[in-house]
């Protein structure tokens, strides 16, 4: 019994004493790749719209840096993207806003397009998929563009409804 004992405890320490192999850990080019085809069709403000913002200089430059997400295909172009249109969102939120778009309902959703701008930054940040947001802060630059049109189009004027 002791015999075995002792044969055991020799085979033991011989298995747990060789040598070890270690895999090398390959980066896989497919982890590399963001999956953000398929996003939704971003919406342009209407012309009446267009014709006031063509002079702001700011909204076009984040116009055409958001333009830049659909031509993404890894993290490190997304980083650099992101980091451009959080640049361009600033400069926009310090301009002067065109008197006809001056409104909270315009600052509101601009705000709101900020929040996901930096929910993409925090998901580059923590390695998650940043699919889902870029898809919802696509959607919250066409609700900012689609209030640019409805604030235009609105023909109601404030003084009248509080005119007493």
């Amino acid at each position: 019994m002791k015999k075995n004992f002792v044969i055991a405890l020799l085979l033991l320490g011989f298995l747990a004493c060789g040598e070890k192999k270690v895999e090398e850990v390959k980066e896989d080019p497919a982890l590399a790749l963001v999956d953000l085809k398929k996003l939704p069709k971003m919406v342009e403000p209407s012309f009446e719209a267009m014709e006031v913002l063509k002079n702001w200089t700011e909204y076009n430059a984040l116009n055409s840096a958001v333009k830049k997400i659909y031509t993404t295909e890894t993290k490190e172009d997304l980083v650099v993207v992101l980091e451009d249109l959080i640049e361009k969102q600033k400069l926009l939120e310090a301009s002067a806003y065109p008197e006809v778009f001056d409104k909270p309902a315009i600052k509101s959703r601009q705000k709101v397009f900020k929040t996901y701008l930096l929910k993409i930054k925090s998901n580059l940040v923590y390695d998650i998929n940043p699919r889902v947001a870029v898809i919802e802060m696509v959607k919250a630059y066409s609700a900012l563009n689609n209030q640019f049109s409805i604030v235009i189009s609105s023909t109601i004027d404030p003084k009248i409804l509080f005119d007493e």
